[in-house]
């Protein structure tokens, strides 16, 4: 209860308003209040007329006109007016303003006089909370959940309004864990903390002034599983192998098993049989486990969701071995022993214990072995075939093999019948050979070759129909060499045989060339070839003709015939060369300078080095076709460089004044960025493709008279041939340039694309 008084009123001050208020009644959302408004006097007495007004919040109520009287000397309290007012209580308690005014009217005293007094109202009562509705979860990785629900409150004003939502997870089935307390108007959560190998829980909880509402579940979810700690192949069984899977993931839904019977490069998917076996433990039998040895891999599941492969022990059941691989000699000399050597295929691994091999032919041979295999037999001449069988741990013999075919027959016969003894001097070619063969199973295959002796093969020729062959020309075949024929001859049995013919040449050759070597301004090089000496002579005490020392060998090489004359040795004259053929010699590549040249005629080689030594090769050719050959050293010495054009080479630039020139090369490369997590510093890898793209640049200065010459070549020309100081030899097109240096002198340049290298035409 609460009560006030008002101020003054009137001439001499002697009455005034009070009020007095309070909560007459209440409950959870309203309360009612109680005003009651009172004429006051003060140590006075008189009578008077007026009327007063109560008023709640606002709100009042009129009492009539009262006539009060206060005795002389006391103090009178009189209600005037009374006012009942229920109000709603709000989300918090407040004050409620409650006051009172009396007026008098009566003539006496009259004025106006009011009081006023709060009267606290609590806040209203609230109720447990609803919980949130229509709650969803949904993985998104191993390592984020999302949570998702719809409101259920009111405002403060009602009585079910919330402060925050409480989150709590379960992880493993073990205890609730609160993990957020978000505010009252989200609607989603994300996890953002879970693990591979879990199963986690949600549930919800709304919380406000009323307290916390019951809980809601949100589902269940599962991250990756964990794979097995171990798995071990147990056999037991013929075709049984339980599986024993620990460190099993307690929430797989299911198992995937695979099997391989080769080790591990393939796999099947079997079905297998589950059977927990406490907490952490599963055994999984697989009931029909192929012979031999086999390996396992597991893995849990939890729907699409799979933890990785874990692969077991190999275990081995036992079985009757399969047929065994067999090899034997496909052909057998008479009287020769047959190997026969096999390959036991155990599936299960055991080692072999017996085997059997059978022998089919004119009879039936059968032989018993243990742990061997391999056999040696003898077998009469004919066609035989032959099967083996092996054992192992199990009790049964295994699958026999197919039949390998086995022919004993004799070699065949063969021998070169022309020429017809070894060491014989051949003295001309072709060499005509004749060759002979028999065998009483035909003649399946024969080939001839002729090879220097400890050397290269020379040719080669089938002679099946042993029909005479000719080998040979004085081109390919050399003087004075030791040569061999090999026959070869496989039999209708498959047998071969070989014979063997040993021979050497001896002819007269030609008289060697004499080479003389002259040089041009064009900077060419012309070769004279003419006959040397052919017949033996004596000066004084000097025999000269045509004979040669080899430098290597020391050895002397007479050319020409010797003959017996009595006892003595008579020296004949060389046969004379009637045709040459000149070739340049230089960095390993042979060129045709000259061909079917005449004695003493001369061939023009308009593009040799520069600067470098280099050979001529002239061969000299005999009527017989016998021929004799000489090198000869070369160099062409230069000051600067040259440039040639024209089909023949035969315009030449002689380039020897300030002369300068540079040559790049770049090779056709691709090049790729692997990706190899930073390991190689992020730099690519390069591969070279067949492709080369090569160039010179030359410069040079020339005066009046080359100024011209170079004028008409670039007018003219457009490929050619480049010369450089040391060697250097290019062929391709070419951009040219032409400047003045200075008044008289110009100054001239060349870019050359390099072609593959053509030689001029030599006529």
């Amino acid at each position: 209860m609460a009560d006030s008084w008002g101020g003054t009123a009137g001439s001499l001050g002697r009455w005034q308003a009070y009020v007095n208020a309070w909560v007459l009644s209440e409950n959870d959302t309203h309360a009612t209040i109680r005003c009651q408004a009172f004429f006051h006097s003060i140590n006075w007495g008189f009578d008077v007329y007026g009327n007063g007004t109560a008023y709640v919040d606002g709100e009042g109520a009129y009492s009539g006109t009262v006539t009060m009287y206060a005795p002389y000397g006391g103090t009178v309290t009189q209600l005037v007016a009374t006012k009942d007012l229920t109000v709603a209580k709000g989300g918090s308690g407040r004050n409620v303003w409650c006051s009172a005014t009396i007026n008098v009217t009566g003539g006496y005293e009259n004025g106006s006089s009011s009081a006023g007094v709060n009267v606290w109202v609590g806040q209203r009562a609230y109720y447990q909370p609803h919980p949130p509705r229509d709650c969803s979860l949904q993985r998104v990785s191993d390592t984020q959940q999302r949570i998702k629900w719809s409101p259920d409150y009111t405002g403060m004003d009602g009585g079910y309004p919330w402060a925050g939502v409480y989150v709590d997870r379960r992880t493993d089935d073990g205890s609730w864990v609160n993990i957020a307390d978000v505010s009252w108007d989200v609607t989603n959560y994300t996890d953002n903390s879970t693990k591979a190998g879990h199963k986690y829980e949600y549930r919800l909880c709304a919380h406000g002034p009323g307290g916390n509402s019951k809980h809601v579940a949100c589902g269940t979810t599962y991250t990756t599983p964990s794979a097995p700690s171990r798995v071990e192949s147990v056999k037991g069984g013929a075709t049984k192998v339980t599986l024993r899977v620990y460190g099993a993931w307690a929430y797989a839904d299911s198992w995937d098993v695979q099997r391989s019977a080769n080790g591990g490069s393939a796999w099947t998917a079997i079905s297998a049989v589950a059977e927990e076996k406490g907490s952490a433990r599963l055994d999984l039998r697989d009931e029909s486990a192929p012979a031999g040895t086999v390996v396992y891999r597991v893995r849990a599941k939890r729907g699409s969701l799979a933890s990785a492969w874990v692969k077991s022990n190999s275990v081995t059941t036992i079985t009757p071995p399969l047929a065994p691989k067999v090899t034997a000699d496909s052909v057998v000399p008479t009287g020769a022993a047959a190997n026969v050597s096999w390959v036991p295929n155990h599936p299960d691994g055991s080692a072999q214990s017996a085997a059997q091999l059978e022998l089919v032919g004119s009879e039936t041979i059968t032989k018993p072995y243990t742990t061997e295999k391999g056999a040696s037999v003898t077998l009469a001449k004919g066609s035989w075939k032959v099967r083996v069988r092996t054992k192992g741990l199990h009790a049964d013999w295994g699958e026999w093999s197919g039949y390998v075919p086995i022919v004993v027959a004799d070699y065949p016969q063969c021998w070169v019948a022309s020429p017809a003894t070894d060491g014989v001097l051949i003295d001309a070619v072709p060499l005509t050979v004749q060759v002979d063969a028999a065998d009483e199973t035909g003649i399946a295959q024969a080939s001839l070759t002729l090879a220097e002796v400890g050397g290269a093969t020379v040719a080669t020729a089938d002679v099946t129909d042993l029909k005479p062959v000719s080998f040979g020309s004085y081109a390919t075949i050399r003087n004075g060499i030791d040569y061999l024929l090999t026959l070869t001859v496989k039999g209708g049995s498959g047998l071969s045989k070989k014979a063997t013919r040993r021979f050497k040449t001896h002819w007269a050759e030609p008289a060697i060339p004499v080479v003389s070597l002259s040089y041009d301004d064009a900077l060419a090089c012309h070769v004279k070839a003419r006959n040397g000496l052919s017949a033996y002579e004596i000066e004084q005490t000097v025999l000269v003709g045509p004979m040669t020392v080899d430098e290597e060998s020391s050895e002397l090489s007479m050319l020409g015939t010797i003959t017996a004359d009595g006892s003595a040795l008579a020296l004949g004259s060389a046969s004379r060369c009637s045709a040459f053929t000149v070739e340049r010699v230089a960095y390993g590549a042979d060129a045709v300078i000259g061909r079917g040249m005449l004695d003493s005629q001369e061939t023009i080689d308009r593009v040799p080095p520069l600067n470098t030594d280099y050979e001529y090769r002239v061969t000299g050719y005999a009527e017989n076709g016998t021929s004799s050959q000489i090198t000869a050293v070369a160099n062409v010495f230069a000051h600067g460089m040259a440039l040639n054009f024209g089909q023949d080479a035969s315009i030449v630039l002689v380039l020897d004044y300030n002369g300068d020139y540079s040559t790049s090369s770049q090779r056709s490369v691709e090049t790729y960025h692997f990706a190899d997590g930073g390991e190689n510093g992020d730099l690519p890898v390069s591969y070279m493709l067949d492709e080369l793209d090569k160039k010179t640049s030359l410069s040079w200065e020339m005066e009046r008279d080359g100024h011209d010459e170079f004028m008409r070549v670039m007018d003219e020309q457009w490929r050619g041939w480049w010369r450089g100081h040391a060697g250097e030899r290019a062929y391709g097109p070419m951009d040219f340039g032409l400047s003045v240096k200075k008044p008289g002198v110009w100054k001239g340049s060349a870019d050359l694309t390099h072609n593959v290298f053509e030689e001029p035409i030599n006529g």
